[in-house]
């Protein structure tokens, strides 16, 4: 898939969810304690990239986040409470070079605030279950890869209404759009 035609290079992208009650209580109050968490871990995964450069220069990146959105379960098979959903698309011209080691080391950090929430490890061969949190990296600017346990792009991310519906947020953001009403045109 090329990004590029979406106007996102030179972005990273995470999705996060939520259905059922972490440690810290509902959904909602996950996702927002969980905000800053990400920020702070995005920050110090490109500032610890930095500090091995002689400038030493400090990591910047500006965070666009999306609303929240409210989406019934994809893919499940046994019913479940809908899922609270954003989007956090981050930009930067001092990201680390996109590789699959680099992009393991934020998908261990992100791993591991998950499971700081209280989530538990997913049991092979199930997917889709309930989760107090779910994050997941999307796409690193133009990298790919596949591996068993990252795919960037993910394969999947473009079939969902919980990523484009945000995504669309955020870019609307950054491009003067105006809606049209004319009176003979009726969807």
């Amino acid at each position: 898939m090329e990004l590029s035609n979406l106007n996102i290079k030179n972005g990273l992208c995470i999705s996060l969810g939520a259905n059922i009650d972490s440690k810290f209580g509902s959904p909602l109050e996950s996702l927002l304690i969980c905000k800053p968490k990400i920020e702070e871990i995005i920050n110090e995964w490109g500032d610890s990239f930095n500090k091995k450069k002689e400038e030493k220069s400090k990591f910047q990146a500006t965070f666009f986040w999306s609303s929240i959105y409210e989406t019934l379960p994809h893919g499940v098979e046994n019913e479940q409470p809908n899922y609270l959903n954003t989007l956090l698309l981050i930009k930067s011209n001092s990201f680390p070079k996109p590789s699959i080691k680099n992009a393991k080391l934020l998908l261990k950090k992100l791993k591991k605030l998950e499971s700081f929430f209280g989530r538990e490890e997913t049991p092979k061969g199930k997917k889709w279950l309930s989760r107090c949190l779910d994050l997941d990296i999307l796409w690193w600017e133009d990298f790919h890869t596949v591996d068993e346990e990252l795919t960037l792009p993910h394969p999947r991310f473009m079939n969902r209404n919980f990523v484009i519906t945000p995504l669309s947020e955020i870019l609307s953001k950054s491009q003067k759009i105006t809606k049209c009403d004319v009176p003979k045109w009726s969807i």
